[in-house]
């Protein structure tokens, strides 16, 4: 049978401010999309299409490629996430490149569609500012420590956003709190969210669980203390 899409919408921030009624209007115009591991969903410069995309189960990766063949991550995103929303305002073709990760199933709204919406119900156009906000805010710090961040730093910066966007505060003791990053991104897809090496990778994590600022626990890490990322040492890549 697959997801109610409009128990879907009930819970995802973007459509917070609407009525039930609102959303029942915008579910109605929805489609339920499946997608196997490794399924590419959308390309780079793709212009056949500006279609909303909000996942319902598993996980994608929004990522670059450059002309070299390499891959640098700008995300990975769960359920409640959306992508494709600037495509579908502006009409130009996409900025990234989307791959599902896990088996996943998605609700899709056409452009057309999704534009009447937001035309019809204010409240959601003013939502919509508020994530390409958040959004432009994030990307600023990413470029950012890019350019003036050493690599331990952007690694660090990759962790926190890491705990920022999926972590979870739990107890390891009585009197310790942690923040758990759950399924943990590979060493490699790392690499490529920081902009660096496995190798260099593999360096900075050794360092950070030597000084007990972080822990790596089946396919979580735990991050014990709090990331440093200016006055961190330099280490080579």
């Amino acid at each position: 049978m697959g997801i109610d899409i409009l128990d879907l919408l009930k819970g995802v921030d973007l459509f917070s401010r609407l009525s039930d009624g609102q959303l029942k209007v915008i579910a109605d115009v929805a489609q339920r999309r499946k997608y196997g591991k490794e399924e590419n969903i959308i390309h780079e410069d793709d212009n056949s299409s500006s279609t909303f995309f909000l996942i319902a189960t598993g996980e994608v990766k929004v990522y670059l490629s450059g002309s070299d063949g390499r891959e640098t991550i700008l995300a990975f995103l769960g359920p409640g996430d959306f992508f494709g929303e600037m495509s579908l305002i502006d009409g130009e073709p996409r900025s990234a490149s989307v791959k599902v990760t896990t088996t996943s199933e998605l609700v899709v709204i056409q452009r057309p569609d999704f534009i009447e919406k937001m035309r019809q119900f204010p409240d959601l156009a003013f939502s919509f500012l508020e994530e390409f906000s958040l959004r432009i805010r994030k990307a600023n710090r990413q470029i950012g420590s890019l350019s003036t961040l050493t690599v331990f730093g952007r690694i660090a910066g990759t962790l926190i956003n890491l705990a920022e966007e999926r972590g979870v505060r739990t107890h390891i003791s009585d009197d310790q709190m942690v923040t758990k990053i759950p399924n943990k991104p590979t060493q490699q897809q790392l690499a490529e969210m920081s902009g660096t090496t496995r190798e260099t990778v593999s360096r900075v994590l050794n360092s950070l669980k030597k000084k007990g600022v972080i822990a790596i626990v089946g396919k979580d890490i735990l991050i014990l203390e709090e990331l440093g990322l200016q006055d961190a040492p330099e280490i080579p890549e």
